[in-house]
């Protein structure tokens, strides 16, 4: 049996109309009691965004919460001006994906963005290690990479032997570990800079940063150039 579509579902793109799309996914949320995230699945599926208001829509409905809603005596009703202002120019010329992501980064600290830069940094060399694997001095690829038609036919074909491609993932490994390095004295910089500022959880970070770093550079194969400096050390934590 399938599932009852939820009376908000409707309701949260009426006030998405209301406010001519000025009004983020959280605040839509507050206003009806739903997660967030809910929100953002209603949007991305009846795509809110490519839906056009008539003129006459924009020009006479009430931008505001809906009689009997309990913001609607203010007291937390959205502020759309405010986010129309800070998001205007993001919301125009970028796609919804991409807004959606920024929106969602609202609230996280220049140094959780440079921890999220250093899981995907880590998760990026760990992936490679798959596709980049060289099996023994035999493993040799041999790819077609182009064709000739006409008076003349022909084929060209590139070879990469295995010392060849073990050298490029190398060097490619040495610069991704110089690059995550570099982000990992970035966060633990930021961090004691602004200590006392700084929450339990990022405080908490820097073991699991150390010993993920300090793994990485013992399995590295090869020397690169060290462009982050010295793992952190003697951690207050």
């Amino acid at each position: 049996m399938p599932r009852k579509r939820s009376p908000n579902r409707a309701r949260a793109f009426e006030i998405y109309q209301e406010y001519g799309g000025n009004i983020t996914n959280r605040e839509i949320a507050a206003l009806l009691g739903e997660d967030e995230k809910v929100v953002a699945v209603w949007k991305s599926r009846d795509k809110w965004n490519v839906v056009q208001q008539s003129k006459e829509s924009r020009t006479t409905n009430k931008k505001g919460a809906q009689p009997g809603n309990k913001n609607a005596s203010g007291h937390g009703a959205p502020k759309k001006n405010s986010n129309a202002e800070k998001h205007g120019l993001f919301r125009k010329y970028l796609p919804e994906e991409t807004f959606s992501i920024i929106d969602e980064m609202q609230n996280k600290s220049p140094l959780d963005l440079i921890w999220d830069a250093i899981q995907i940094q880590y998760a990026a060399i760990i992936r490679s290690q798959q596709i980049m694997y060289v099996a023994d001095r035999e493993d040799k690829t041999i790819e077609k990479v182009a064709t000739q038609d006409g008076n003349v036919i022909g084929e060209k074909w590139e070879v990469q032997q295995a010392w060849d491609k073990q050298a490029g993932f190398l060097k490619a490994q040495a610069r991704a570990q110089a690059e995550l390095r570099s982000l990992i004295k970035q966060y633990d910089e930021m961090l004691h800079k602004n200590w006392e500022l700084s929450t339990e959880e990022q405080r908490a970070r820097i073991d699991k940063i150390k010993s993920e770093a300090e793994r990485i550079r013992n399995s590295g194969s090869g020397e690169g150039e060290d462009d982050g400096g010295e793992i952190i050390n003697d951690c207050p934590v």
